[in-house]
């Protein structure tokens, strides 16, 4: 959902995301992007609120918190299933709710992050994060 100056198609990106209709991935429209190098170092902060303990990265509750209700529906950050990608060493991780983890939400973060091999991605992953940190309402 943010917009980073510079050409979208030339650049990585790690960040967040939420998955708020799995039958139609292209409707998805719930990401948050940080440029990045194939090694994971990010390329320009200065307009990103990086809110993670680190300040690396967007944390999934307090970007949901600073949302507008008609885009969260009055639901709680983890109501629909999310993920994140992280980079490292050309390596693209996706890590998701396991009920979201399917080769369509791979292709959908291929397309949103720009995980080519133009890019410097070498492999995608994809890792099914079942604990606390990803549970959603379909995991009650």
């Amino acid at each position: 959902m943010n917009d980073v100056n510079g050409s979208e198609a030339n650049k990585l990106y790690k960040g967040i995301f939420w998955i708020t209709d799995s039958y139609d991935m292209a409707s998805n429209r719930l990401y948050f992007k940080i440029p990045v190098t194939a090694d994971g170092r990010i390329i320009e902060s200065n307009n990103l609120n990086l809110n993670s303990r680190n300040k690396d990265n967007y944390n999934h509750r307090l970007v949901w918190n600073d949302l507008p209700a008609k885009i969260t529906h009055n639901k709680e950050y983890n109501f629909y299933p999310r993920g994140r990608v992280e980079i490292r060493r050309g390596k693209a991780m996706i890590f998701a709710n396991p009920v979201i983890c399917t080769e369509e939400l791979k292709d959908w973060c291929i397309d949103k992050f720009n995980l080519l091999t133009t890019n410097g991605i070498k492999r995608i992953i994809m890792i099914p994060d079942g604990s606390e940190h990803y549970k959603c309402f379909r995991d009650l």
